[in-house]
Protein backbone atom coordinates (compact mmCIF):
# COMPACT_ATOMS: atom_id res chain seq x y z
CA UNK A 1 0.00 0.00 0.00
CA UNK A 2 1.10 3.57 -0.54
CA UNK A 3 2.07 5.59 2.49
CA UNK A 4 -1.17 7.57 2.59
CA UNK A 5 -3.35 4.44 2.46
CA UNK A 6 -2.80 2.11 5.44
CA UNK A 7 -2.78 -1.59 4.59
CA UNK A 8 -6.10 -3.25 5.40
CA UNK A 9 -6.03 -5.62 8.33
CA UNK A 10 -7.12 -9.14 7.41
CA UNK A 11 -8.71 -11.35 10.06
CA UNK A 12 -7.50 -14.87 9.50
CA UNK A 13 -10.03 -17.70 9.75
CA UNK A 14 -8.34 -20.98 10.74
CA UNK A 15 -8.64 -22.35 7.21
CA UNK A 16 -7.15 -19.33 5.45
CA UNK A 17 -3.78 -20.92 4.67
CA UNK A 18 -5.01 -24.50 4.39
CA UNK A 19 -4.99 -24.60 0.58
CA UNK A 20 -1.41 -23.34 0.47
CA UNK A 21 -0.16 -25.62 3.23
CA UNK A 22 -1.56 -28.65 1.41
CA UNK A 23 1.02 -28.20 -1.36
CA UNK A 24 4.04 -27.98 0.97
CA UNK A 25 5.34 -30.25 3.70
CA UNK A 26 7.32 -29.56 6.86
CA UNK A 27 11.03 -30.08 6.31
CA UNK A 28 10.87 -29.38 2.58
CA UNK A 29 12.84 -26.47 1.14
CA UNK A 30 10.92 -23.41 0.07
CA UNK A 31 10.64 -19.63 -0.02
CA UNK A 32 8.04 -17.45 1.67
CA UNK A 33 7.68 -13.88 0.43
CA UNK A 34 6.66 -11.19 2.90
CA UNK A 35 5.13 -13.31 5.70
CA UNK A 36 4.93 -10.26 8.03
CA UNK A 37 3.00 -11.30 11.18
CA UNK A 38 1.16 -14.23 9.56
CA UNK A 39 3.65 -16.75 8.17
CA UNK A 40 2.22 -19.49 5.99
CA UNK A 41 5.20 -21.80 6.49
CA UNK A 42 6.77 -20.83 9.83
CA UNK A 43 10.21 -22.21 10.61
CA UNK A 44 8.96 -22.87 14.14
CA UNK A 45 6.65 -25.54 12.71
CA UNK A 46 9.41 -27.37 10.88
CA UNK A 47 9.21 -25.79 7.45
CA UNK A 48 12.54 -25.32 5.66
CA UNK A 49 11.69 -21.75 4.78
CA UNK A 50 13.85 -19.03 3.29
CA UNK A 51 12.11 -15.80 4.31
CA UNK A 52 12.23 -12.85 1.88
CA UNK A 53 10.99 -9.39 2.83
CA UNK A 54 11.65 -5.73 2.07
CA UNK A 55 12.65 -5.14 5.73
CA UNK A 56 14.62 -7.13 8.25
CA UNK A 57 12.93 -8.61 11.31
CA UNK A 58 13.82 -5.79 13.76
CA UNK A 59 12.38 -3.20 11.36
CA UNK A 60 9.23 -5.28 10.84
CA UNK A 61 8.73 -5.63 14.59
CA UNK A 62 9.23 -1.91 15.11
CA UNK A 63 6.66 -1.17 12.41
CA UNK A 64 4.20 -3.61 13.99
CA UNK A 65 4.61 -1.95 17.40
CA UNK A 66 4.17 1.47 15.79
CA UNK A 67 0.86 0.30 14.32
CA UNK A 68 -0.29 -1.02 17.67
CA UNK A 69 -0.44 -4.73 16.89
CA UNK A 70 -0.73 -7.11 19.81
CA UNK A 71 2.43 -8.72 21.25
CA UNK A 72 1.37 -12.23 20.21
CA UNK A 73 1.19 -11.27 16.54
CA UNK A 74 4.51 -9.43 16.75
CA UNK A 75 6.11 -12.57 18.17
CA UNK A 76 5.06 -14.41 15.00
CA UNK A 77 7.38 -12.23 12.90
CA UNK A 78 10.23 -14.53 11.91
CA UNK A 79 13.85 -13.72 11.12
CA UNK A 80 14.26 -12.51 7.54
CA UNK A 81 16.90 -14.38 5.54
CA UNK A 82 16.99 -12.09 2.49
CA UNK A 83 16.06 -8.40 2.50
CA UNK A 84 15.06 -7.06 -0.90
CA UNK A 85 12.50 -6.74 -3.68
CA UNK A 86 10.67 -9.99 -4.45
CA UNK A 87 10.06 -8.81 -8.03
CA UNK A 88 13.74 -9.67 -8.62
CA UNK A 89 13.67 -12.91 -6.67
CA UNK A 90 16.24 -14.95 -8.58
CA UNK A 91 18.90 -12.23 -8.36
CA UNK A 92 18.19 -11.82 -4.67
CA UNK A 93 18.57 -15.54 -3.93
CA UNK A 94 21.53 -16.28 -6.19
CA UNK A 95 23.22 -13.01 -5.25
CA UNK A 96 23.30 -14.25 -1.67
CA UNK A 97 25.20 -17.34 -2.81
CA UNK A 98 22.25 -19.68 -2.28
CA UNK A 99 22.31 -22.55 -4.76
CA UNK A 100 20.02 -25.43 -5.65
CA UNK A 101 16.29 -25.50 -6.23
CA UNK A 102 13.21 -25.18 -4.06
CA UNK A 103 10.10 -27.32 -3.81
CA UNK A 104 7.74 -24.44 -3.23
CA UNK A 105 7.36 -20.66 -3.14
CA UNK A 106 4.45 -19.14 -1.21
CA UNK A 107 3.18 -15.61 -0.74
CA UNK A 108 0.13 -13.80 0.58
CA UNK A 109 -1.01 -10.46 -0.88
CA UNK A 110 2.24 -9.90 -2.78
CA UNK A 111 1.62 -10.65 -6.46
CA UNK A 112 -0.68 -7.64 -7.00
CA UNK A 113 2.09 -5.25 -5.84
CA UNK A 114 4.79 -6.34 -8.28
CA UNK A 115 5.81 -3.89 -11.03
CA UNK A 116 6.63 -6.81 -13.34
CA UNK A 117 4.60 -9.99 -12.74
CA UNK A 118 6.15 -11.85 -15.69
CA UNK A 119 9.71 -11.44 -14.42
CA UNK A 120 8.56 -12.69 -11.01
CA UNK A 121 6.99 -15.79 -12.56
CA UNK A 122 10.10 -16.48 -14.61
CA UNK A 123 12.31 -16.06 -11.54
CA UNK A 124 10.13 -18.56 -9.70
CA UNK A 125 10.54 -21.01 -12.59
CA UNK A 126 14.31 -20.68 -12.37
CA UNK A 127 14.29 -21.37 -8.63
CA UNK A 128 11.75 -24.20 -8.49
CA UNK A 129 12.56 -27.86 -8.97
CA UNK A 130 10.59 -29.74 -11.67
CA UNK A 131 7.09 -30.24 -10.32
CA UNK A 132 7.59 -27.45 -7.78
CA UNK A 133 4.72 -25.13 -6.92
CA UNK A 134 4.12 -21.42 -6.60
CA UNK A 135 1.14 -20.93 -4.26
CA UNK A 136 -0.33 -17.49 -3.62
CA UNK A 137 -3.19 -15.74 -1.89
CA UNK A 138 -4.31 -12.78 -4.00
CA UNK A 139 -6.95 -10.14 -3.18
CA UNK A 140 -10.14 -10.31 -5.24
CA UNK A 141 -10.67 -6.83 -6.64
CA UNK A 142 -14.46 -7.18 -6.40
CA UNK A 143 -14.37 -7.22 -2.59
CA UNK A 144 -11.82 -4.55 -1.75
CA UNK A 145 -10.90 -0.94 -2.50
CA UNK A 146 -10.03 -1.98 -6.09
CA UNK A 147 -13.72 -2.65 -6.81
CA UNK A 148 -14.09 -0.04 -9.58
CA UNK A 149 -10.60 -0.41 -11.02
CA UNK A 150 -10.09 -2.03 -14.44
CA UNK A 151 -8.72 -5.53 -14.08
CA UNK A 152 -5.24 -6.62 -15.13
CA UNK A 153 -4.80 -7.84 -18.71
CA UNK A 154 -2.44 -10.07 -20.65
CA UNK A 155 -1.40 -7.08 -22.77
CA UNK A 156 -0.78 -4.95 -19.68
CA UNK A 157 1.56 -7.39 -17.93
CA UNK A 158 3.44 -8.04 -21.19
CA UNK A 159 3.91 -4.28 -21.68
CA UNK A 160 5.22 -3.89 -18.11
CA UNK A 161 7.68 -6.75 -18.71
CA UNK A 162 8.88 -5.33 -22.03
CA UNK A 163 9.04 -1.62 -21.23
CA UNK A 164 9.83 -1.51 -17.51
CA UNK A 165 8.31 0.58 -14.72
CA UNK A 166 9.80 3.88 -15.90
CA UNK A 167 8.04 3.56 -19.24
CA UNK A 168 4.78 2.88 -17.39
CA UNK A 169 4.97 6.29 -15.68
CA UNK A 170 6.96 5.45 -12.57
CA UNK A 171 5.77 5.30 -8.95
CA UNK A 172 3.83 8.57 -9.02
CA UNK A 173 1.58 7.29 -11.80
CA UNK A 174 1.15 3.92 -10.09
CA UNK A 175 -0.05 5.81 -7.00
CA UNK A 176 -2.36 7.98 -9.13
CA UNK A 177 -3.93 4.92 -10.77
CA UNK A 178 -4.67 3.41 -7.37
CA UNK A 179 -6.16 6.58 -5.91
CA UNK A 180 -8.17 7.54 -9.01
CA UNK A 181 -10.82 4.85 -8.42
CA UNK A 182 -10.17 4.00 -4.79
CA UNK A 183 -13.44 2.68 -3.32
CA UNK A 184 -14.58 1.92 0.22
CA UNK A 185 -17.54 0.11 1.73
CA UNK A 186 -19.57 2.32 4.08
CA UNK A 187 -21.48 0.86 7.04
CA UNK A 188 -24.65 2.16 8.74
CA UNK A 189 -22.60 4.49 10.94
CA UNK A 190 -20.48 5.98 8.16
CA UNK A 191 -17.43 3.82 8.90
CA UNK A 192 -15.29 2.86 5.94
CA UNK A 193 -13.94 -0.62 5.19
CA UNK A 194 -11.19 -1.33 2.66
CA UNK A 195 -12.03 -5.01 2.14
CA UNK A 196 -14.96 -7.18 3.14
CA UNK A 197 -16.30 -10.72 3.16
CA UNK A 198 -18.30 -11.81 0.13
CA UNK A 199 -21.37 -12.19 2.33
CA UNK A 200 -21.09 -8.48 3.21
CA UNK A 201 -20.99 -7.29 -0.39
CA UNK A 202 -23.54 -4.63 -1.31
CA UNK A 203 -23.08 -2.33 -4.35
CA UNK A 204 -25.23 0.30 -2.67
CA UNK A 205 -22.65 0.72 0.12
CA UNK A 206 -19.75 1.57 -2.19
CA UNK A 207 -18.29 5.08 -2.20
CA UNK A 208 -15.57 6.75 -4.29
CA UNK A 209 -13.53 9.84 -3.52
CA UNK A 210 -13.45 13.21 -5.27
CA UNK A 211 -11.22 13.04 -8.42
CA UNK A 212 -9.77 16.48 -7.67
CA UNK A 213 -8.13 15.14 -4.52
CA UNK A 214 -6.53 12.39 -6.57
CA UNK A 215 -5.16 14.84 -9.11
CA UNK A 216 -3.83 17.13 -6.39
CA UNK A 217 -1.99 14.18 -4.84
CA UNK A 218 -0.37 13.40 -8.20
CA UNK A 219 0.81 16.99 -8.59
CA UNK A 220 2.29 17.08 -5.10
CA UNK A 221 4.08 13.79 -5.63
CA UNK A 222 5.59 14.99 -8.93
CA UNK A 223 6.80 18.23 -7.36
CA UNK A 224 9.14 16.45 -4.97
CA UNK A 225 11.41 14.24 -7.07
CA UNK A 226 12.62 11.65 -6.82
CA UNK A 227 9.21 10.14 -6.24
CA UNK A 228 8.89 7.97 -3.16
CA UNK A 229 8.62 4.23 -3.85
CA UNK A 230 5.08 3.02 -4.44
CA UNK A 231 4.07 -0.06 -2.46
CA UNK A 232 0.37 -0.24 -3.31
CA UNK A 233 -1.58 -2.36 -5.79
CA UNK A 234 -0.39 -2.16 -9.38
CA UNK A 235 -2.61 -4.97 -10.69
CA UNK A 236 -6.20 -5.99 -9.96
CA UNK A 237 -7.30 -9.59 -10.25
CA UNK A 238 -10.28 -11.85 -9.79
CA UNK A 239 -9.94 -15.65 -9.93
CA UNK A 240 -10.99 -15.81 -13.60
CA UNK A 241 -8.85 -12.80 -14.56
CA UNK A 242 -5.70 -14.35 -13.11
CA UNK A 243 -6.50 -17.79 -14.54
CA UNK A 244 -6.97 -16.25 -18.00
CA UNK A 245 -3.74 -14.24 -17.86
CA UNK A 246 -1.74 -17.25 -16.63
CA UNK A 247 -3.16 -19.36 -19.45
CA UNK A 248 -2.25 -16.70 -22.02
CA UNK A 249 1.28 -16.38 -20.66
CA UNK A 250 1.82 -20.11 -20.74
CA UNK A 251 0.52 -20.78 -24.25
CA UNK A 252 2.44 -17.72 -25.51
CA UNK A 253 5.63 -19.24 -24.13
CA UNK A 254 6.28 -16.53 -21.52
CA UNK A 255 6.07 -18.87 -18.54
CA UNK A 256 6.30 -22.62 -18.00
CA UNK A 257 4.15 -22.42 -14.87
CA UNK A 258 0.67 -23.88 -15.27
CA UNK A 259 -2.29 -22.87 -13.12
CA UNK A 260 -3.29 -26.04 -11.29
CA UNK A 261 -6.24 -24.31 -9.66
CA UNK A 262 -7.44 -20.77 -8.97
CA UNK A 263 -10.14 -20.88 -6.32
CA UNK A 264 -12.20 -18.24 -4.55
CA UNK A 265 -12.66 -18.16 -0.77
CA UNK A 266 -15.38 -16.61 1.45
CA UNK A 267 -13.00 -13.74 2.17
CA UNK A 268 -11.90 -10.86 -0.07
CA UNK A 269 -9.21 -12.99 -1.69
CA UNK A 270 -8.54 -16.19 -3.61
CA UNK A 271 -5.94 -18.94 -3.84
CA UNK A 272 -3.80 -19.64 -6.91
CA UNK A 273 -1.58 -22.72 -7.17
CA UNK A 274 0.81 -22.95 -10.13
CA UNK A 275 3.03 -25.92 -10.94
CA UNK A 276 6.25 -26.07 -12.95
CA UNK A 277 6.18 -28.60 -15.76
CA UNK A 278 2.50 -29.41 -16.03
CA UNK A 279 0.64 -30.92 -18.96
CA UNK A 280 1.67 -30.48 -22.58
CA UNK A 281 0.61 -27.23 -24.23
CA UNK A 282 -2.82 -27.51 -25.90
CA UNK A 283 -3.17 -27.36 -29.67
CA UNK A 284 -4.31 -24.17 -31.40
CA UNK A 285 -8.00 -25.06 -31.49
CA UNK A 286 -8.06 -26.00 -27.82
CA UNK A 287 -6.29 -22.74 -26.96
CA UNK A 288 -9.05 -20.76 -28.64
CA UNK A 289 -11.79 -22.79 -26.94
CA UNK A 290 -10.28 -22.62 -23.46
CA UNK A 291 -9.30 -18.97 -23.78
CA UNK A 292 -12.82 -17.99 -24.82
CA UNK A 293 -14.29 -19.89 -21.87
CA UNK A 294 -11.89 -18.20 -19.45
CA UNK A 295 -12.75 -14.70 -20.62
CA UNK A 296 -16.46 -15.48 -20.55
CA UNK A 297 -15.90 -16.43 -16.91
CA UNK A 298 -14.29 -13.01 -16.39
CA UNK A 299 -17.49 -11.39 -17.66
CA UNK A 300 -19.63 -13.56 -15.40
CA UNK A 301 -17.54 -12.71 -12.33
CA UNK A 302 -17.95 -9.01 -12.96
CA UNK A 303 -21.68 -9.33 -13.53
CA UNK A 304 -22.58 -11.09 -10.28
CA UNK A 305 -21.45 -8.17 -8.08
CA UNK A 306 -23.28 -5.48 -10.05
CA UNK A 307 -26.38 -3.68 -8.79
CA UNK A 308 -28.28 -4.70 -11.95
CA UNK A 309 -27.58 -8.37 -11.26
CA UNK A 310 -28.75 -8.00 -7.67
CA UNK A 311 -31.99 -6.38 -8.81
CA UNK A 312 -32.70 -9.09 -11.39
CA UNK A 313 -31.85 -11.85 -8.90
CA UNK A 314 -34.26 -10.35 -6.35
CA UNK A 315 -37.00 -10.07 -8.97
CA UNK A 316 -36.47 -13.69 -10.03
CA UNK A 317 -36.58 -14.88 -6.42
CA UNK A 318 -39.83 -12.95 -5.85
CA UNK A 319 -41.36 -14.43 -9.03
CA UNK A 320 -40.44 -17.94 -7.93
CA UNK A 321 -41.94 -17.36 -4.51
CA UNK A 322 -45.16 -16.10 -6.09
CA UNK A 323 -45.28 -19.10 -8.44
CA UNK A 324 -44.80 -21.48 -5.51
CA UNK A 325 -47.59 -19.69 -3.62
CA UNK A 326 -49.97 -20.00 -6.57
CA UNK A 327 -49.17 -23.66 -7.00
CA UNK A 328 -49.78 -24.22 -3.32
CA UNK A 329 -53.20 -22.60 -3.59
CA UNK A 330 -54.08 -24.89 -6.49
CA UNK A 331 -55.13 -22.20 -8.99
CA UNK A 332 -56.71 -23.85 -12.03
CA UNK A 333 -54.90 -23.41 -15.32
CA UNK A 334 -51.58 -22.52 -13.68
CA UNK A 335 -48.64 -24.37 -15.22
CA UNK A 336 -45.01 -24.56 -14.34
CA UNK A 337 -42.73 -22.00 -15.95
Amino acid sequence: MSADVPPPEVTDPPHRYAALRRVIRPGSRGIEIGPWRQPIAPKSEGYGTLVVDVMDAPALRALARQRGYDPQSIERIEEVDLVGDASRLQGLVRGAGITGTFEWIVSCHNFEHLPDPISFLRDCEALLAPGGVLAMIVPDKRFCFDRFQPHATFAGVVEAWDRGEAAMGGPEWAAFRQRALFGVRVDDHGGETLLWQRSMDDPGRMRLRHPGLTLDALRRRRERPPAAPFTGHRWRYTPAVLAAILFDLRVAGLTALEAEHVTGTPAAEFVAVLRLGGTDAPDAEEVVTRRTALYRAVEDEAAVVSGAYRTLAAELAAARDELARLRGEGHPGRTAA
